[in-house]
Parts: structure tokens; sequence; C-alpha cells
């Protein structure tokens, strides 16, 4: 019966202390950016967040997502040569949502998490957009998917 007690215990610490970590995350991480900003930089900490991009020139993107969610929309940005996202997942999720006619590029890290690229490389023609995306999932997930054309 001890043993149950500890692991009991432990669970909740555990809890208490990724709670302290995510509030200590949404404070001291900069949320910064709207939706026609050329950089953006977006912490969903124990909440979610729906961003959609319509900028003209995106340059940069940030996600950070701790016991949260976060859904990013780059279907209505215009026209640009790379784009670079830099995104993190811990105990969370992040979604995004690009063009189908774009070339997306994904490096990642995870630990016991996990990312996915579902585009298809045969569509992006040689001058399409590139999404350059940096991705770390630990306890969370992180997708790029193309917009469906349903």
């Amino acid at each position: 019966m001890k043993w149950l007690r500890r692991i009991l215990i432990g669970i909740v610490l555990f809890n208490v202390l990724a709670v302290v970590a995510a509030q200590v995350a949404k404070r001291r991480l900069p949320t910064y950016g709207d939706q026609d900003s050329e950089t953006f930089a977006l912490v969903a900490a124990m909440d979610g967040i729906e961003f959609v991009s319509r900028s003209e020139a995106l340059r940069f993107g940030s996600g950070t997502a701790v016991m949260g969610g976060m859904a990013i929309d780059l279907t209505e940005v215009q026209s640009a040569d790379t784009i670079t996202l830099d995104l993190t997942a811990i105990m969370g999720g992040i979604d995004v949502l690009v063009p189908a006619h774009w070339r997306v590029e994904m490096a990642s890290t995870s630990i016991m998490g996990g990312t996915e690229n579902l585009t298809d490389p045969d569509t992006a023609a040689d001058d399409a957009t590139v999404l350059v995306v940096d991705a770390r999932a630990y306890l969370g997930g992180i997708t790029v998917r193309p917009k469906s054309t349903d």
C-alpha cells in the first residue's frame, strides 16, 4: 500500500510542477505580432490559440504550446520566398495549415511525442514558397498539413 501512496504523491507533484512550468513559460516568453505582421510569436500555456496570418511578407514565426493547443493558419499569406517557423510543443499540440502548393522542409526533435509533415513535396513548383519548420515535441505533437481542397 505504501508504493501506491508514493505513486499517487509522485503523480500529484508532477502535475503541480507542470502547471507551475506552464505559468512561468506564459510569463517569460514574449508574445508579439498580429495577422498582418512580418514576424510573430505565440505562446499557449494551459489554453488554446487560433492564429490566422494575412501577412503580405511573412518571414518568421514562432509558437510554443505548453499544456495547451495552437492552430496556425498560413493559407492567406501572400507570396514570400522563404518563411521560417520555430515550434515547440510540451505536453501540448500545434497544427499548422499551409497552402497545398508550398514546399515544406521540416527538421524535428521528438521525445515521447511526434512531428508530422503531411504535405506532398511533388506538388510544389521550383519557385514555390518554402516553409522551413524547426519542430520540437516533448510529450506533444506538431503537424504541418496542406489546406484540403474539398
